[in-house]
């Protein structure tokens, strides 16, 4: 991939996921976001980018970044944390094709209202899959990288009934819906 094409995409991934915090966040300044993003070790994830990434090392990483973003921002719970990195690597590694092979496997779908609305819309006849992500209903209850994991752990039962990547029960957010009624 050139430079010219990562620059594309990652100056895009960063505006959207500003964009992604616009509504609800504890803050919206780009001049607090883009400097969180800088600080994120997204280079582990994109190099070597002939080397493979596992379910584990992703997971590793995932959990670190969340934990040190929610350090250098105090205004950060858990939840938004993870909207900011999820964001991000939807636009970059899903949308954008960038980074090591088999990361698109492993991201994880940004959770917010319109996940949540479009999951319980989809698998209302799964109770086991819906008392995991709806474990909480709002990002600033997401306090802890372990209610966090629950609500990741129900998006993979759904991805696993549906047969994709995690990162595709985003199929069913609906914050782009317009009613039409």
């Amino acid at each position: 991939m050139s430079e010219c094409r990562h620059n594309i995409v990652t100056t895009y991934a960063g505006w959207t996921a500003l964009s992604a915090f616009r509504s609800g966040a504890p803050f919206k300044s780009r001049q607090r976001i883009y400097p969180l993003l800088r600080s994120v070790d997204f280079a582990a994830l994109f190099f070597p980018n002939d080397l493979p990434i596992t379910p584990a090392d992703f997971a590793n990483w995932h959990r670190s970044e969340t934990d040190g973003l929610c350090k250098r921002e105090p205004e950060l719970c858990t939840g938004w944390a993870t909207k900011l990195l999820n964001v991000y690597l939807k636009t970059t590694a899903y949308v954008g094709g960038l980074g090591r092979p088999g990361l698109s496997s492993v991201i994880h779908p940004p959770i917010d209202g319109g996940l949540w609305s479009g999951l319980e819309r989809r698998f209302r006849d799964h109770p086991k899959i819906l008392a995991k992500t709806h474990v909480v209903r709002r990002i600033k209850d997401i306090r802890n990288y372990e209610t966090y994991e629950t609500i990741i752990a129900g998006c993979r039962d759904a991805s696993a009934v549906l047969g994709c990547f995690l990162i595709e029960v985003e199929q069913f957010w609906e914050g782009a819906d317009v009613d039409t009624d």
